[in-house]
């Protein structure tokens, strides 16, 4: 069943308002993780004076951020698809509404070495 233009409106703007929400959740988040990281404010326990406990939770942190900037990018991903669809089908309705007849192939340019086996040295 082909979809009404409507109904593609209504969900590539519901696709776009979640994916901006998601990159702003992942933004907030990530700038939460280099505050942390930059002030060395890391949570924990007193076990933490011990280096395997610190190097753990550290790692953890560093966990968080990646999984965190990994979300930001599918959701940054999530907004280029959806609006380069949206430009791509405008794109296509647009010429397909000013297209009054089939379009002239363009004539190819020979190669230099085209010309001299033809005979012909100039520029056309």
């Amino acid at each position: 069943m082909p979809l009404t233009d409507d109904r593609k409106k209504v969900i590539r703007l519901a696709g776009l308002v979640v994916s901006i929400v998601g990159v702003v959740v992942a933004l907030r988040a990530f700038m939460g993780f280099i505050h942390a990281v930059a002030g060395n404010a890391i949570e924990g326990s007193p076990a933490l004076l011990r280096f395997p406990e610190y190097y753990r939770q550290v790692g953890a942190y560093y966990t968080r951020g990646l999984l965190t900037g990994f979300f930001g990018c599918y959701c940054l991903m999530m907004v280029a698809i959806i609006v380069g669809n949206w430009v791509d089908e405008a794109r296509r309705n647009s010429r397909a509404a000013g297209a009054t007849g089939p379009l002239e192939p363009s004539p190819i340019p020979q190669l230099a070495a085209e010309r001299i086996a033809a005979g012909t040295t100039a520029r056309k």
